[in-house]
């Protein structure tokens, strides 16, 4: 059920340079507290995941138990690797960084991205392997509910209101380790989304592609070996699934954010250099203090 997680973190935040907080943005909590979210984060993925199809109570008990699983997982193993990671981010920033920088920082979240679903895939295919015929309906047709109220939204917005959107979430996701942007740096953000227009169409036409492997995965849920196989790939490694044009709106999308991010970090006064290297760190140490606690 792999778009109900990622689309649950969607919905929590809005990380377009999420390799600066890949220890949270990941996890939907860019912005919030973490000691005070993230162990209850399994509490709001379930609530969310319930939203989208009716469990009985053993299921719902089942459901709990995996995600707190997955919780407990990620701290022990992921944690230290993103704050190692965010450490070595701000010492990159402290010396300046170039595109190829980037880059690479983006492909590694992305890996750590791939490493959390590999994990959580068994758990999800042995729930949805319990599903009636009732609830792969219900299921199925909560997520093209979703998908269509998505699709009215952009639709609803001119192409001035989405890049206006669009240059303020990116504006607020820099801010939030530089401190205010200079007017050059303002124009530079307003030239990227320029540059690189929304992809929301070709998401979405990829969902319905998700949508109707998972719909021929959930039809054969009682031959196990065979649905498990499926469910891997729709969990863990959904880009096997991308459509030509989804996959190039992706590739061109991580190039000119990593372009952005190079332009900006040449343009970085002392004093923003210093506090984004600051908040990268103090996030690294929040993120390490997690990995250090239980329940």
């Amino acid at each position: 059920m792999q778009p109900s997680v990622p689309s649950a973190a969607r919905t929590l935040h809005a990380a377009l340079l999420r390799w600066l907080t890949v220890a949270v943005a990941g996890l939907g909590l860019a912005g919030c507290g973490l000691g005070l979210v993230y162990p209850r984060l399994d509490t709001v993925l379930g609530f969310y995941l319930e939203g989208l199809v009716t469990l009985d109570p053993a299921q719902s008990a089942e459901l709990k138990r995996i995600l707190a699983g997955n919780l407990e997982w990620h701290r022990r193993s992921e944690l230290d690797r993103y704050s190692s990671f965010l450490r070595e981010l701000a010492g990159a920033v402290d010396r300046g960084a170039g595109r190829e920088d980037w880059l690479a920082a983006g492909l590694r979240t992305e890996e750590y991205w791939r490493r959390v679903f590999e994990q959580a895939a068994p758990g999800y295919a042995s729930l949805a392997a319990t599903f009636t015929d009732a609830q792969v309906a219900e299921l199925l047709a909560s997520l093209e509910r979703e998908d269509g109220k998505e699709r009215r939204e952009f639709a609803s917005r001119s192409p001035d209101e989405r890049d206006a959107r669009r240059e303020k979430s990116v504006r607020r996701a820099l801010e939030r380790f530089t401190g205010p942007l200079t007017a050059q740096q303002r124009a530079l953000v307003r030239a990227h989304v320029a540059d690189s227009p929304s992809f929301v169409p070709e998401w979405l036409d990829n969902r319905r592609v998700w949508r109707a492997a998972l719909a021929d995965a959930l039809a054969v849920r009682h031959r196990r070996a065979e649905f498990d196989a499926r469910m891997r790939v729709l969990v863990a490694r959904p880009d096997d699934l991308w459509t030509p044009r989804y996959r190039a709106a992706v590739a061109g999308r991580r190039t000119a954010l990593a372009d952005l991010m190079a332009r900006l970090d040449a343009t970085l006064t002392p004093e923003q250099r210093a506090a984004a290297r600051r908040e990268l760190l103090a996030l690294a140490d929040e993120v390490q203090d997690l990995a250090r606690r239980r329940g």
